[in-house]
């Protein structure tokens, strides 16, 4: 059904256009006189301008409104999962984390998820502060276990791998140690795994700290949308039965899948891209649960923001080539999904230049409405992801100019030099 929704999506947005191409007055526009002299035959060097002009349509115009009505509508779980609640192991790398520890495993205090089936494995290796005794002081209220024994290796895949061994259920929870739980997330991220044929279900994760800065309020954009906080774009991949990425965190996975694929890689700055793309060559199938909402606090300054982007891309052109060898078809489409729908924002600002010099310059009245529709488009999922993702906080969008200073450095960092980057703590 999903794929042919994407049919159904792409020939709407098809069918609107051949009737606005048809009925739209010639004399308001240069491009449709141009598109009948090619196709009559008597100018057919306009083909030069016509081919470029439909890869912008299909590129733009067509993805970006597939995309839009697929923004809308929610995704539903499986028949008879309402009270499906397994036994579940939640692992928490936590190294030194004293101050956010606390107030993370009160939030697993006050889940709905029955006790008797919670167990919260806190991987604490290498900790020299006070993360080790907060944890204990929370074992009369949690099942917990607290690992303290030394790493192999720096970094979150080796915890996860630790947690792994000492995991006593069937299905793993995955979040970080500032990630908090609302009362049904976990009631909700383990419903997709009540069909067995699922393998991980990815959630969303809000902003927390959203009304610190400017810097916060773009984030919170950031998170709504895009892959960052798993938002809406997770949501609409899954509506158009795209394969879905996993995020790091607040994700349900089973544990066979995990040691099928011989747990998290060590090497890896980017674990989670890298255990994409083995889940993809499995061909397991992985579920978004929109309900299944956790919050974290993100960088409240620039330097913070540069150095956690900075890892995420290096760990991303670290395993590029381990990548390409495990599934170049998932690895491409993914780079395509990174720069055509990541940087969604970033074209939309070249839209609405081309709407003006378009518009007001050229006079071309056809052309400056599909860049206004293609606007549309791009905002009108900006304002969905809000409003299923965002609280509705729609005044994070008067800071779009400074999201778009954070996608574009995303973009940028891609072409800088990596060496010597590694596991680090975000500040935040």
């Amino acid at each position: 059904m999903t794929k042919i929704r994407y049919l159904i999506n792409g020939s709407i947005i098809i069918g609107i256009f051949v009737v606005l191409h048809i009925i739209f007055p010639r004399n308001l526009s240069n491009w449709l006189q141009w598109t009948d002299q090619l196709f009559s035959g008597t100018n057919p060097g306009h083909l030069a301008l016509f081919i470029p002009g439909i890869a912008v349509f299909v590129l733009f115009v067509l993805l970006y409104g597939i995309n839009f009505l697929a923004s809308f509508g929610k995704l539903r779980y499986p028949e008879g999962s309402e009270n499906f609640q397994p036994a579940i192991s939640v692992i928490i790398p936590a190294k030194d984390e004293e101050k956010i520890i606390g107030e993370t495993l009160e939030s697993y205090v006050k889940s709905k998820y029955p006790p008797g089936k919670l167990e919260l494995i806190v991987v604490a290796s290498g900790s020299t502060d006070k993360t080790v005794e907060i944890c204990q002081s929370y074992q009369d209220r949690l099942t917990m276990k607290i690992l303290t024994e030394p790493l192999p290796k720096k970094g979150k895949p080796a915890a996860l791998n630790l947690g792994l061994k000492h995991a006593s259920h069937e299905l793993l929870c995955i979040f970080d140690a500032d990630t908090h739980v609302q009362e049904n997330s976990l009631l909700y991220l383990v419903r997709h795994l009540h069909n067995p044929d699922i393998s991980a279900v990815q959630g969303p994760i809000q902003v927390r700290n959203w009304n610190v800065n400017k810097l916060t309020k773009a984030l919170t954009l950031d998170f709504a949308y895009f892959i960052t906080g798993a938002g809406l774009y997770a949501e609409i991949r899954n509506h158009l039965g795209r394969t879905l990425w996993i995020v790091g965190r607040n994700y349900c996975i089973r544990k066979k899948v995990m040691e099928e694929v011989g747990g998290w890689n060590e090497d890896s700055l980017a674990e989670d891209m890298h255990l994409t793309v083995q889940l993809a060559m499995l061909k397991k199938e992985v579920k978004y649960a929109p309900d299944a909402l956790c919050s974290e606090t993100v960088p409240t300054d620039f330097e913070s923001f540069k150095r956690q982007r900075q890892r995420w891309v290096a760990g991303y052109s670290q395993g590029m080539d381990a990548f390409m060898k495990l599934d170049v078809r998932t690895v491409l489409l993914r780079n395509f999904g990174m720069l055509h729908y990541g940087h969604m924002g970033n074209y939309a600002l070249a839209f609405l230049i081309a709407t003006f010099l378009v518009g007001f310059i050229a006079q071309d009245l056809y052309v400056t409405l599909l860049c206004i529709i293609t606007c549309i488009f791009i905002f009108g999922q900006f304002v969905n992801a809000l409003r299923k993702f965002g609280n509705g906080r729609y005044r994070v969008l008067l800071y779009y100019p400074l999201y778009f200073v954070c996608i574009f450095y995303m973009f940028y960092v891609q072409f800088k030099k990596k060496e010597g980057i590694e596991w680090d703590k975000t500040q935040k």
